[in-house]
């Protein structure tokens, strides 16, 4: 099991949201966040830039496609562009059902 984290650019935040539906992903948070990184050094940039994170739990065999889904929607070869972050889950619990594992992913 794995937690994807995505922080993107708020514009592509639906883009994203629809590719992922489409391929099957069941839930996800969405936050609106801001930040900033690297480029920030810059003297003609915008510190806390406005973004979109999303985090999603994942079975691990879901990870690659939806990193996928996630890179072809989001990427625009620019700084600030964002980051992708996958985390191992030691556990799972459905509050509702107490399902564990993968049965409270999917």
């Amino acid at each position: 099991m794995k937690k994807i984290e995505c922080i993107i650019r708020a514009d592509k935040l639906k883009d994203v949201t629809d590719a992922l539906k489409e391929i099957g992903v069941g839930g996800m948070t969405v936050s609106e966040v801001r930040g900033f990184g690297t480029q920030s050094t810059r003297p003609d940039s915008f510190l806390f830039v406005h973004k979109a994170k999303i985090e999603i739990y994942a079975t691990d065999t879901q990870v690659k496609e939806i990193v996928s889904k996630v890179l072809m929607h989001c990427s625009t070869g620019k700084m600030g562009d964002g980051k992708i972050v996958v985390l191992p889950i030691d556990d799972c619990v459905r509050v509702r059902t107490g399902e564990r594992k993968n049965k409270a992913i999917l």
